[in-house]
């Protein structure tokens, strides 16, 4: 299989995973959502701005990750936490990786998607 059949497989896994997480894999993000979104923070602003549309579910499933990947962060972690919302009983880590993997694998097929454009010199 040659790159450019390897790219168009890519996207091709990048749509198919889009099209999941903004409907199957959505039900246990909105779970995680309701229990980590307090009232008054960023996560629980997010959910009434966007609605429920494809771009809000997207933009939703998108901040549900990021509050998991950035309260890790050395220093400025607590705070990005307590602004987009709380966690305040440990969720399973079977609920979290509903959100985490998907999204962490969507996001790596589009970096890969990217690299192997640069790569066939795509974008000259």
């Amino acid at each position: 299989m040659g790159w450019k059949q390897q790219q168009a497989a890519i996207l091709g896994l990048s749509l198919v995973l889009l099209a999941l997480v903004l409907t199957l894999f959505l039900k246990k993000t909105i779970e995680v959502e309701e229990r980590i979104a307090a009232p008054g923070t960023q996560l629980d602003g997010i959910r009434n701005t966007w609605g429920n549309g494809p771009i809000g579910r997207w933009m939703r499933v998108v901040h549900v990750y990021f509050f998991f990947v950035f309260r890790n962060l050395p220093r400025i972690g607590a705070r990005i936490e307590s602004r987009m919302g709380d966690e305040n009983e440990t969720l399973p880590v079977g609920l979290k990786l509903w959100v985490m993997l998907p999204v962490s694998v969507f996001f790596t097929s589009i970096a890969l998607s990217i690299f192997a454009a640069w790569y066939l010199e795509a974008f000259n």
